[in-house]
């Protein structure tokens, strides 16, 4: 799930997330979703996501996105980029298990919405090597500074290197021409009969842009 930043000014600078920085780059992405469609979907209370979205992100960065190299942030935490590379994008055991513990016991009535949902987002998936932008979050204090700029670069440039493609899912229209200015191309969008749509956009290898 991707939000962003109209970017604007310089622009920071992005670093991989440490322990020292895992608390705050998950906080980020919580304060940047506090809001997004499909987590409201999922999580209709408000008081639901503030209690479980910084404790999830904070589990999946230390348990799934850091030991793949795929988390970034802003020395100061102000946002968060998480990516699947190339053939990472299945949890292992422990993995799913620190997926779902991280939203128990307050999200449990999320568990089926959950799972019909990524049934439905893998279905779209690309079928070649690709890396997967699964999150985008900039904190709302911070946004629109050139922040989701600077995070989704590290990302991007692996890919060139690699020469694969990219993909993502957007829960906002809006934010489609911020991912074209990157060279992303917009393929499609999906939803269940019960939730909001996204908007799937993909990148081919070395799609240059901003």
């Amino acid at each position: 799930m991707v939000t962003a930043d109209e970017a604007g000014g310089a622009a920071p600078r992005a670093v991989p997330v440490t322990r020292e920085l895992m608390r705050g780059a998950a906080e980020a992405a919580a304060e940047g979703f506090l809001d997004n469609e499909i987590w409201v979907w999922m999580l209709p209370r408000e008081w639901q996501r503030r209690r479980l979205l910084p404790r999830h992100y904070r589990w999946m960065i230390r348990s799934v996105y850091m030991p793949r190299s795929a988390a970034w942030t802003t020395p100061d935490a102000a946002g968060t980029a998480l990516w699947f590379p190339p053939g990472t994008l299945w949890l292992r055991g422990f993995e799913r298990l620190a997926e779902a513990a991280s939203l128990l016991p307050e999200g449990i009535d999320c568990f089926r919405r959950a799972l019909r949902w990524e049934e439905l987002i893998s279905e779209h998936h690309p079928r070649e090597r690709y890396w997967y932008l699964q999150t985008l979050s900039v904190r709302p204090s911070a946004q629109r500074g050139g922040i989701g700029t600077a995070l989704i670069r590290p990302g991007l440039d692996r890919a060139d290197e690699a020469g694969v493609s990219t993909y993502l899912e957007t829960q906002r229209f809006s934010n489609v021409p911020f991912y074209e200015r990157f060279g992303f191309e917009l393929t499609g969008e999906v939803s269940l009969p019960d939730s909001p749509p996204v908007w799937l956009m993909s990148r081919p290898p070395g799609g240059g842009g901003a």
